[in-house]
């Protein structure tokens, strides 16, 4: 595939993890494990590269993603490629994902990053801290709408302390106002050929004197011109010291109940979390009827105050006539992630008289777990039968019954 033609004139993104990691104690900070029982496509522990990367490449906007690592271009390649989920690495893999060494500054390393975007082209590009994985899709589409609106924008947060500037004796020289005044976050978008020619001229006022640029968006408002503002995400942290990764501590915590019951009738499938089940009948519903995916997503939704699976995919749509469940529970964690939530764990019990649930059970629960991409230890799923008794006991119908922990967390010293 010619990803030169098929990049021309799109968006890209630079994933800056060439940096030494020095206050991480020696550790590669971009390669540790994320932690949280979060995996990848493979079932190894997901690294914070690889978060930060996943949330580029899930956006079906981007086509072209640049990793900067640490300059030694093999070595320093290798052990990102590593740590990346393996979808990501195939030959026809898109967004196609390349590899830059950098350089002496984070400056100079985005700069060749950008040199090396020069013969693809794109009209627009977005720079992300390769330590900052708790990224969400929302702040990365807003930031993709914005610049393609201002040409350069940078997403900020307010601050919640009085900032004061001080002169070189150490003494306060101005009281700033917190209004006016914000942490800057990535990604940071820009017009590529504009913020190309930014670097450059950098990079020429470099070789003459002592200067240090602290972000891109420092570049474009010294080379190119104003830089346009959206609201930052308070989950979107950096990584910088061990304890960023070790020490979260729960802000909110809130428990989600989901219940649903399908009739089992002939000529249908038995779907359990996007398992088929040997049957001679299947659960009757608007979608693929999918009995435990539909609680799971009302325990989610629920629990994040979102709703519920009527209300976000009415029965009475056409677009979700035989819908496939799972795509539906990915839909809606997504918005359960957006909305700034994580999952702490899942238990669900299916109450059917046949068939048996537990030979099916782990391939449930791997299931499920890989599309709220979390680890299967966070989910368990339980069968019962109900002794004979009512629709359940005479076959009739199936319940299930899920119940979830959401937390919204955030490090200390954020």
């Amino acid at each position: 595939m010619d990803h030169t033609d098929t990049t021309a004139g799109s968006i890209a993104a630079v994933i800056c993890a060439a940096g030494s990691s020095h206050r991480m104690g020696g550790v590669k900070k971009e390669y540790c494990p994320l932690g949280q029982g979060t995996i990848d496509d493979e079932g190894r522990p997901l690294t914070v590269l690889g978060a930060a990367t996943a949330a580029f490449a899930a956006s079906p906007r981007i086509a072209l993603i640049v990793i900067v690592v640490p300059p030694g271009a093999e070595k320093g390649e290798f052990a990102a490629r590593t740590s990346l989920p393996a979808r990501f690495l195939k030959p026809d893999a898109w967004p196609r994902i390349l590899f830059v060494p950098g350089g002496s500054t984070r400056r100079v390393s985005v700069h060749h990053a950008l040199s090396l975007l020069f013969a693809y082209q794109p009209g627009y590009v977005l720079i992300h801290d390769g330590a900052r994985p708790w990224v969400d899709a929302d702040l990365i589409e807003r930031t993709i709408d914005a610049v393609i609106q201002y040409k350069a924008v940078i997403p900020l947060t307010p601050l919640i302390e009085t900032p004061k500037e001080l002169d070189d004796a150490g003494f306060v020289r101005r009281h700033l106002r917190r209004k006016n005044v914000g942490t800057a976050q990535t990604p940071q978008g820009f017009a590529f050929p504009d913020i190309l020619a930014a670097h450059e001229k950098a990079a020429e006022r470099e070789l003459g004197e002592q200067v240090e640029y602290t972000d891109d968006a420092e570049v474009w408002g010294e080379f190119a011109g104003p830089v346009a503002v959206i609201p930052g995400s308070p989950g979107n942290r950096k990584i910088t010291v061990p304890e960023d990764l070790g020490s979260v501590r729960s802000e909110e915590i809130r428990v989600g109940l989901g219940r649903d019951l399908h009739r089992l009738v002939e000529h249908r499938r038995f779907l359990l979390g996007g398992v088929e089940l040997v049957s001679d009948r299947g659960e009757l519903g608007h979608s693929d009827g999918d009995v435990l995916t539909h609680a799971v997503i009302d325990a989610l939704l629920g629990a994040a105050g979102l709703g519920d699976i009527g209300e976000q995919f009415p029965p009475s749509c056409l677009t979700w006539k035989d819908a496939d469940s799972m795509e539906l529970l990915k839909t809606a964690f997504g918005m359960v992630q957006a909305a700034g939530w994580r999952l702490n764990n899942l238990d669900c019990v299916v109450s059917c008289e046949k068939p048996r649930i537990l030979p099916y059970r782990e391939r449930i629960r791997t299931s499920l777990a890989k599309a709220l991409e979390v680890s299967a230890e966070v989910v368990f799923v339980k069968g019962k039968t109900n002794e004979g008794l009512g629709p359940l006991g005479a076959g009739l119908a199936v319940e299930a019954i899920a119940v979830c922990l959401l937390e919204r967390t955030h490090h200390n010293g954020t």
